[in-house]
């Protein structure tokens, strides 16, 4: 169990990965991380890994923006170590709510924290 005062320095790993694979955080990023903040809040863990995993008709600017962030954070959240990829994160979250659904709960709260910080350290990085 990570105690509170590491929350941040994992968050800023979770950025710090996030940003590997481009040079800055934009403005499209950093909204993008906002709304990972509300909606968590709002629709829970479930909804944001189902969001992600998506394959309708729901493609547009917005997605296209909101998705990779939340794919990158998500899955670091789920396993840092080797972050699970769209469909499989789904299914990960999926299982842990429905068969342990205390430790669905746990990481969903994980989750809230972290959003805070996730918040932090992207303004920190914006472009």
């Amino acid at each position: 169990m990570l105690q509170p005062e590491q929350m941040s320095l994992l968050a800023h790993r979770h950025i710090q990965t996030y940003l590997n694979s481009r040079p800055g955080l934009s403005d499209n990023d950093l909204t993008a991380v906002l709304r990972l903040s509300q909606h968590l809040r709002v629709f829970g863990l479930l909804s944001a890994a189902g969001y992600v995993n998506q394959s309708n008709a729901q493609v547009g600017n917005v997605r296209q923006r909101t998705v990779p962030v939340w794919e990158s954070l998500l899955g670091q959240l789920v396993d840092e170590e080797n972050p699970p990829n769209r469909s499989t994160l789904m299914a990960q979250v999926a299982a842990l709510a429905h068969n342990q659904p205390n430790e669905y709960m746990a990481l969903w709260r994980k989750a809230l924290v972290l959003a805070n910080h996730w918040n932090f350290w992207a303004r920190a990085y914006k472009e």
